[in-house]
């Protein structure tokens, strides 16, 4: 019995020293203390690097935050002049599907009010550095996008597979019961809806998109500037131009919005 004792003491003694080194080396593990990220010592990407100081989330952390605001349970009393779509992507076109593209959304979370700006971009992409430079250094770019939801997604698979918008719904939908989360997979035309929405001239990059936080659908904003290109409309290499599409969203969603009190 006391050879076992001592072989525990022994035991234990080793463990306390161990993780007392692994603390000593890491650093506290007090939940107060900032996290660190594995990943912490990797090189930092051009997001990063440019403009890391806007508040960027990715496309999957907008689906719980838009699911958990209940951002796309909506108010049955249409407003068709403040839509901007008469129709959601992959639906027929009929009496409610047009309400459903035209309704507000009862939620009054900050985020369910505000438009949603969605960069499509990758890594590698030279283009795609320029135009983050660029507004990595505008102050207006800097200032609008405290109005908007900035979201990032490298890929249409993301949207079209992985993370699907919430479905919108009213409060007698038997949707009501699940908050508009959808059960499997996107169906066939409804993911060829998405696809067409959000690349329908290719996957070119870098590419953005406004969409309304509401239902999901796209605005229809395009490059309308000097550095617009017809072929690929969604195509922004100066922040000027980035930032009066940026404006067009934010009056979209709030006519009354006035530029000059921002």
């Amino acid at each position: 019995m006391c050879y076992r004792l001592l072989i525990f003491a022994l035991f234990f003694s080793v463990c306390v020293t161990s993780t007392a080194k692994g603390v000593s080396k890491d650093g506290s593990r007090d939940r107060r203390s900032p996290y660190k990220s594995d990943d912490e010592g990797a090189e930092v990407t051009p997001m990063q690097k440019f403009a890391g100081h806007i508040p960027w989330i990715e496309w999957r952390q907008l689906i719980r935050i838009v699911t958990a605001a209940r951002c796309t349970l909506l108010s049955s009393l249409a407003a068709p002049s403040a839509s901007g779509s008469t129709d959601l992507p992959g639906t027929g076109g009929d009496k409610k599907n047009y309400s459903l593209a035209a309704a507000h959304s009862e939620s009054s979370n900050e985020i369910c009010l505000k438009p949603i700006m969605l960069l499509f971009h990758q890594h590698e992409c030279l283009a795609c550095h320029a135009l983050l430079k660029n507004v990595g250094i505008s102050a207006e770019f800097e200032l609008l996008s405290e109005y908007m939801t900035m979201v990032v997604a490298e890929s249409l698979e993301d949207i079209t597979e992985k993370y699907p918008y919430p479905l919108p719904h009213f409060h007698n939908d038997s949707l009501f019961v699940n908050r508009g989360r959808r059960k499997g997979k996107l169906r066939r035309e409804e993911a060829e809806a998405l696809r067409e929405a959000f690349a329908g001239q290719g996957e070119y990059f870098p590419r953005v998109f406004f969409v309304f936080p509401q239902n999901g659908s796209v605005m229809p904003i395009f490059n309308e500037e000097g550095d617009s290109d017809p072929a690929h409309p969604h195509f922004y290499h100066e922040a000027t131009s980035l930032v009066r599409s940026m404006m067009v969203a934010l009056w979209t969603m709030n006519k009354a919005v006035s530029f000059s009190e921002l």
